[in-house]
C-alpha cells in the first residue's frame, strides 16, 4: 500500500470522532510559538511533526521540559535545524503539549492488512517498541474479551495488572484499543495508525503522540457476503448423484483414473468423442449428448476445451464442477482463469480448481484424485473428519496418513488454484454438514482473510477447526509506522486464528503427521475430563522424557489416590517394594513397571489408572521387546481398550520389525498408537475435549 501521513488536523479530527483525545496544539510558524506556549503552560514538550521522521527521539527532534517562552522559541529553531540535518523534506510543524506525568508507556496501533483488513495491536510502547516487540494483534472490531486475550500474551498485560507496582487503568487501555479498532473498520482509508506512547496511569491515560497514514481504501468481503446460490452449488458437488468425466480415457490416464476411482457414484458419464464405452459405461462424444444434465462435471482436458465445456455445462443446468485441468494461472495464463471465473459468476455455478486434485468424498463416492489405487492408500470408512488443503501433495499425504491410522474421513478437498471457491466457502460447507465434526485445514495463503476469520469463528463455536499453516515467513514490507513494522501478515493470521477460536499448529508444519495425531486422538479415544495425566512405562527413561514433555506443554502429572497406590504396589515385584520405604511410598508418577513386566502387570496397571479418581488421561510408553510380554498381549490390550473410559495415549518404543508388526496388529485390534513427538498434539486434543465436551468416537 502506498500512503501518506495525514496532517495533525486530520489525525486529530479522525481520532476525536471516535472518542480518542490527543493532548497539545499544532504550531506551523515560529511566530506562533510564544503565544502557544503561554496558553498551554509550562513545563511543556515540543516534537516535530513530519512524515519523513518516524524515530523522532533518535534524531533529537523531541524536546522535554521546556520551562519558558524563550526556551520554546529556541526549541523551535533547534528542532527544525535537526530535522533538516536528518534529511526531512516535509516539515508540517511542531506539536506542543503539556509535559505528561511519568507513567507506563503503552502502544496502541493499527494497520489495514491486505488480507485481513483492520489489525489492531496493544502492548509495551515507547522508544524501544521494535526492540521489545511486546505487542499482540487482534483482527477486526475488537471486544473487551479480545483485548483481554491480547494483553494476556504480553508482558505489558502483567504490568497493567500490578506487577511490582500498583495496578494501572486496564479498563481505559481496553476501551482505547476497542475505539481504535472501530475507527479502522469505519475508515478503510486509514492504512496505519500509531498512538505511541500512550502514558497509562492508575486512573486514565494521556495519548501524547499520534501518526496516521492515509491511502486508497480497501474493502474486504465479510461472512455475510457469502452467496447462498454459490454455497448450494458447492453442496451439490459433494452430493453428486450423476457425474460426467470430460476427458475420460483408457486406464492409466488422468481421466481414466478419475472414472475408475469414482465407481461408487450412482451414475457416471464418460465424455470422449473417440470411444464408445469405457470401464463398462457408455461413452458420449460431448456434454450436449448426455440424456440428462449431470449434477457435476469433472474436467480433465486442455484449458480451451475446459472453458468451452464449463460454459456448456452451466448452460445445460449443471450444478457444480471440478476442474483438475492445468494450464491456467499457475503457468501465467491468468486470462484463461479469468474466463472460468466470469462464467462461474454469471451462472452462480462454482468449480473446485483448476490445477488441483479435486474431491474425495466417502459419503457420496466421488473421488477425483487421479492417483492409481495401487500407488496410494485412502481411508475407506466415512466418518466425522473433513479436510481442506491448498496443496494437493500435502493433502494426499494427510489422507494416506489417515488411512495408515485407519481413521474415518468423510470429506477431503484440494483447492488447486482456488479461483473457483474460497477457503471460507469450503469451511462454511464443512461447518454446515452435521456429519463432519472435526475440520482440518492446510492453508498457505488467503485472499479474503477477514471473511475466513468470521466464518471460522461461527463454526468453531460448534466444532473444532485445526489449521496447519504453510508459508509462515515474512512480514510487513515497506511501512511508515511502528505498528506496521510489528504487524506482519503471519502475525495477522495468528491473531485471526486466535480470535476465531481456531487451533493453529504454527510450529508443526514440517510434519503433517502431527495433525493426524490430533485427529486420531479425538476420533478414536474417549475424551479426557481434565488435564491430569498418569504416565506409565515399561522402562523408566521413556516415562521421564514423556513426563518432562507433558509438564512443559501445560499438562499436569497427577498424584494417585491412596487406594490406587496400594493396589499398584501389589503389582510391582516384591524386591522393588521392599527396596523403597513402603508400599505406597514406592509408587510415583511417572510409574515404571520395569523391564521384567509381564502382560498382567501392564494390563493391571492400566485398569487401576483407568479407575483412579485423580487421573484424567493415561500416557504410556511401552517396549514390547522384553521376554515376559507375551504374543497374546496385543489381543488382550485390544479387549481392555474397549473397557477404558479414559484416553490411552500409547507410544510403542523401538523400530525393530517386530515392533512395526505389533503396531499394525494393535491397529487391527482397534488400539491406536502414536509416533513421537506426540505430546503437543495431545495438548491440543485435551484443549478440544475440555472446550467442546464431546465424545467424538460416538459421532
Amino acid at each position: 500500500m502506498n500512503g501518506a501521513q495525514a496532517d495533525f488536523e486530520k489525525t486529530y479530527e479522525a481520532l476525536s470522532q471516535h472518542g480518542i483525545s490527543i493532548t497539545g496544539r499544532m504550531v506551523k510558524r515560529s511566530e506562533d510559538v510564544e503565544q502557544a506556549a503561554t496558553s498551554i503552560g509550562f513545563p511543556l514538550v515540543m516534537k516535530l511533526v513530519s512524515p519523513d521522521v518516524i524515530h523522532k527521539t533518535d534524531v533529537g527532534v523531541v524536546l522535554l521540559g521546556i520551562n519558558d517562552e524563550e526556551e520554546a522559541i529556541r526549541g523551535w529553531h533547534t528542532i527544525m535545524e535537526r530535522a533538516k540535518k536528518a534529511g526531512a523534506q516535509r516539515l508540517d510543524g511542531i506539536l506542543m503539549q503539556p509535559l505528561a506525568e511519568p507513567g507506563f508507556e503503552l502502544l496502541v496501533g493499527a494497520r489495514q492488512d491486505p488480507v485481513f483488513g483492520p489489525v489492531t495491536m496493544i502492548g509495551q510502547g515507547g522508544r524501544y517498541v521494535e526492540l521489545m516487540k511486546d505487542v499482540w494483534p487482534g483482527v477486526g472490531v475488537l471486544s473487551e474479551e479480545d483485548v483481554l486475550r491480547m494483553l494476556s500474551h504480553t508482558r505489558a498485560g502483567r504490568i497493567l495488572d500490578g506487577f511490582r507496582g500498583p495496578p494501572l487503568d486496564k479498563k481505559a487501555a481496553i476501551q482505547l484499543a476497542i475505539r481504535v479498532s472501530e475507527l479502522m473498520a469505519a475508515r478503510p482509508d486509514i492504512q496505519e495508525l500509531d498512538l505511541n506512547p500512550v502514558i497509562l496511569y492508575e486512573k486514565g491515560f494521556a495519548a501524547v503522540d499520534a501518526r496516521m497514514i492515509l491511502g486508497e481504501p480497501v474493502h474486504h468481503p465479510r461472512a455475510e457476503d457469502l452467496s447462498y446460490p454459490r454455497l448450494t452449488s458447492l453442496k451439490n458437488i459433494f452430493e453428486a448423484r450423476s457425474v460426467a468425466v470430460v476427458g475420460a480415457s483408457q486406464p492409466g490416464s488422468v481421466g481414466g483414473i478419475i472414472l475408475k476411482n469414482s465407481a461408487a457414484v450412482p451414475q457416471l458419464y464418460p465424455i470422449n468423442p473417440k470411444r464408445t464405452s469405457l470401464l463398462g459405461h457408455k461413452c458420449y462424444p460431448d456434454l450436449e449428448s448426455l440424456p440428462e444434465p449431470p449434477d457435476v462435471a469433472v474436467f480433465a482436458v486442455r484449458p480451451d476445451l475446459t472453458i468451452q465445456g464449463f460454459e456448456t455445462f452451466c448452460r445445460m443446468g449443471g450444478k457444480g464442477a471440478i476442474i483438475v485441468s492445468d494450464g491456467f494461472a499457475e503457468i501465467g495464463r491468468q486470462d484463461l482463469e479469468d474466463q472460468l471465473k466470469s462464467i462461474s459468476m454469471a451462472n452462480e455455478v462454482v468449480y473446485i480448481g483448476p490445477n488441483g486434485l479435486g474431491v474425495f468424498d466417502n459419503f457420496s463416492g466421488i473421488n477425483t484424485l487421479f492417483l492409481p489405487r495401487h500407488r496410494s492408500s485412502l481411508p475407506t470408512r466415512a466418518g466425522p473428519v473433513g479436510i481442506i488443503s491448498q496443496s494437493g501433495g500435502i493433502g494426499t499425504e494427510v489422507l494416506e496418513m489417515a488411512a495408515a491410522d485407519d481413521l474415518a474421513v468423510g470429506k477431503w478437498v484440494s483447492c488447486g488454484n482456488a479461483s473457483g471457491v474460497t477457503i471460507a466457502e469450503l469451511l462454511t460447507h464443512m461447518g454446515d454438514d452435521p456429519r463432519i465434526k472435526v475440520i482440518a485445514v492446510y492453508v498457505e495463503g488467503l485472499r479474503n482473510g477477514l471473511q475466513f476469520m468470521e466464518v471460522a469463528r461461527k463454526i468453531a463455536r460448534r466444532k473444532p477447526i485445526i489449521v496447519l499453516k504453510g508459508g509462515m515467513a515474512g512480514g510487513a514490507a515497506a511501512t511508515m509506522s511502528h505498528t506496521a513494522s510489528l504487524a506482519g501478515s503471519f502475525e495477522a493470521f495468528k491473531a485471526a486464528c486466535t480470535g476465531a477460536g481456531v487451533y493453529l499448529m504454527e510450529e508443526l508444519t514440517e510434519d503433517p503427521k502431527l495433525l493426524i495425531n490430533v485427529i486420531s486422538m479425538l476420533t478414536t479415544q474417549k475424551p479426557a475430563r481434565g488435564r491430569r495425566a498418569a504416565v506409565v512405562s515399561v522402562g523408566g527413561g521413556a516415562a521421564i522424557l514423556l513426563a518432562d514433555a507433558l509438564t512443559s506443554q501445560g499438562l499436569e502429572l497427577t498424584a494417585f489416590a491412596p487406594e490406587t497406590c496400594r493396589e499398584l504396589s501389589r503389582l510391582l515385584p516384591r524386591r522393588i517394594v521392599e527396596k523403597e520405604s513402603g508400599c505406597e511410598d514406592s509408587i510415583s508418577n511417572p510409574l515404571d513397571l520395569y523391564g521384567d513386566a509381564n502382560d498382567d502387570r501392564v494390563l493391571g496397571a492400566l485398569r487401576l489408572l483407568n479407575a483412579d479418581p485423580e487421573t484424567d488421561l493415561i500416557v504410556m510408553a511401552v517396549y514390547l521387546q522384553p521376554p515376559y510380554i507375551s504374543e497374546y498381549f496385543i489381543e488382550r490390550l485390544g479387549e481392555l481398550q474397549r473397557e477404558l473410559t479414559k484416553p490411552l495415549i500409547m507410544s510403542l518404543r523401538g523400530f525393530s520389525p517386530y515392533t512395526m508388526r505389533c503396531r499394525d496388529d494393535l491397529l487391527r485390534q482397534g488400539v491406536h498408537t502414536y509416533t513421537v513427538p506426540m505430546v503437543k498434539p495431545l495438548t491440543i486434543a485435551v484443549d478440544i475435549w475440555l472446550r467442546y465436551r464431546l465424545d467424538f468416537t460416538r459421532i
